[in-house]
């Protein structure tokens, strides 16, 4: 008997301790921003450890197409992008398409990687943003390692969904380039 009186009284005690009831607007429901969320606002396409995608569609991963990637980045930013080769990567000849800051690269006709910069419209899943985010609240956020190789301020992050982005920081820690997949830096 004692057990269906608390039962009873249990839900009446949290109602008096306050809650989402307390807000201006009970029907409204009570809603967390997380900081990744609030940099992405303005993003019009989201990098990944494993692709790119428009902000709120599903992402394309590498291995698509460059038809796919090229048509989702060139509708997200309005207009196509600047296309251009290098015969001389080490993974082989390598095409790359420029849409802003970011720099998508294809092998074979496959997207094999993508490279950003400081600039607008184009952030990470994570929402880090090279000139925007540094090194120091990178390392407060996710598992960064410094790499000792022969590109100045090299790191990587570990992401929210486990994988993994090289990033390159300037002497005073801020972030100044992002990269995933297959690059054509020579180290």
């Amino acid at each position: 008997m004692m057990r269906k009186v608390l039962l009873i009284a249990l839900p009446f005690a949290l109602v008096a301790c306050g809650g989402p009831e307390d807000s201006a607007n009970p029907d409204e429901p009570v809603t967390e921003v997380t900081s990744a969320d609030e940099r992405l606002t303005d993003a019009k396409l989201v990098v990944s450890a494993d692709g790119v995608g428009a902000k709120g569609s599903e992402p394309l991963r590498f291995g698509a197409t460059r038809e796919e990637v090229d048509a989702m980045a060139a509708q997200a930013f309005g207009s196509e992008g600047e296309e251009s080769s290098n015969v001389e990567c080490g993974a082989g000849p390598m095409d790359f398409s420029q849409y802003g800051p970011l720099q998508l690269a294809f092998l074979d006709g496959k997207f094999a990687g993508w490279f950003l910069r400081e600039g607008e419209a184009v952030a990470t899943s994570d929402g880090v943003r090279p000139g925007v985010s540094t090194l120091d609240a990178l390392k407060g956020e996710r598992q960064v390692q410094e790499l000792d190789t022969t590109l100045e301020g090299e790191f990587q992050y570990t992401t929210a969904d486990y994988g993994t982005i090289t990033g390159f920081a300037d002497e005073a820690g801020e972030i100044d380039a992002l990269q995933a997949g297959v690059s054509c830096f020579f180290r």
